[in-house]
């Protein structure tokens, strides 16, 4: 969740308030492109994130005794494109807002979902069938059963290739519909 948190809240907040302070109207007029513009939020994020994963995790094993039973590279690879896909939606989210509180409001709107559905409080298994292969494509359902069979059943990098192929997909997606809809101003 915190991953989630980090990467849509992050990216939003941080392109919306140059937007609102008429920085983005400034960068227009450089060589800059807004692919890399994009890219340079999607990677500053990215350097958040692997200090905080660092930081709850070695929390939980100095405090709670819990470890990371796989391979640490394998981890490290999908909370890196896990970060990524919620960082796509960020910018997605501020592709074309312009105000603070519309950010929030549309983060909120992408999140709440994700909190209900995708296993952070409670187990998804108890929603009807008929809708838990749209709860399984969900972002944040991948990472959580990800992260689950890694830290607690030492799954390998292609025991999680399906979960890593829907935050892939939810990776370059969003930040390809982000890209072609963001407007400097």
């Amino acid at each position: 969740m915190n991953l989630m948190g980090t990467g849509i809240w992050g990216v939003a907040f941080s392109v919306v308030n140059a937007r609102m302070r008429k920085l983005l109207k400034r960068l227009v007029a450089t060589p800059m492109r807004k692919r890399d513009y994009l890219l340079a939020h999607i990677f500053s994020r990215l350097g958040f994130l692997v200090i905080e994963t660092i930081v709850v995790v070695t929390f939980g094993w100095l405090v709670f005794d819990v470890g990371v039973n796989g391979s640490l590279a394998t981890f490290a690879v999908l909370c890196v494109i896990g970060g990524i896909a919620f960082t796509g939606i960020g910018l997605l989210i501020s592709s074309r807002a312009r105000t603070i509180e519309a950010v929030s409001g549309m983060a909120n709107l992408v999140m709440m979902p994700m909190w209900i559905c995708s296993g952070v409080f409670f187990s998804y298994e108890r929603f009807p069938d008929s809708i838990k292969p749209f709860i399984r494509v969900l972002p944040l359902t991948a990472l959580n059963d990800a992260l689950r069979l890694v830290m607690n059943d030492a799954a390998s990098i292609a025991s999680i290739a399906p979960q890593l192929a829907v935050l892939a997909a939810w990776a370059i997606l969003t930040f390809l519909v982000g890209l072609k809809i963001f407007r400097w101003q």
